[in-house]
């Protein structure tokens, strides 16, 4: 029945269990398996920093930047601290990366499926429905909720806009 399945994951605890289940639907029905982590704009949610520390990413900012308190004191009390900005991007790079080296770890313990990951950076639902298009994939697996911003709630989560615009069957795990 399922091809090619496709699992978004940011390493929530949902997202963790859409692992697990997409792993299982996969082996169940002989598909490949495309494990996907999107790297989003925007300034690092608190979970996102903690999951972070845990997976032992250098949290420090950029070196050799230095602070617009040399300008002027008052100058860093308004603008951000240019080292952390440009060191969020990176941390953000390996989070991604280090999510979906994760998964698919988690994915080959089970089976010896084909596995294939991907990051990604951009809007998550863009870059889920577009991965998903140019796989083929006749499957999206992914977590309710993951380790977005109270925003999310306000707007509409990512599964929430991916299963509404998705041309495949779209599963949603809590």
């Amino acid at each position: 029945m399922f091809k090619n399945v496709l699992v978004a994951t940011d390493g929530s605890d949902h997202a963790n269990k859409a692992v697990d289940l997409a792993v299982d639907m996969a082996a169940k029905h002989g598909a490949e398996l495309t494990v996907l982590s999107v790297i989003e704009s925007g300034a690092l949610t608190e979970n996102a920093k903690r999951l972070a520390r845990e997976k032992g990413i250098d949290m420090s900012p950029v070196p050799g930047i230095p602070k617009f308190a040399a300008i002027s004191p008052n100058v860093e009390a308004i603008l951000p601290d240019v080292g952390m900005i440009l060191a969020n991007g990176r941390i953000k790079a390996e989070l991604a990366e280090a999510i979906m080296e994760e998964a698919k770890h988690r994915a080959s313990i089970p089976q010896g499926a084909n596995i294939r990951g991907r990051t990604k950076s951009g809007d998550a639902a863009e870059e889920i429905l577009n991965v998903a298009e140019a796989e083929g994939v006749d499957l999206i697996v992914m977590g309710c909720r993951g380790l977005g911003t109270l925003k999310s709630l306000l707007v509409g989560s990512v599964s929430q806009r991916v299963s509404h615009l998705a041309t495949c069957t779209c599963v949603t795990v809590k």
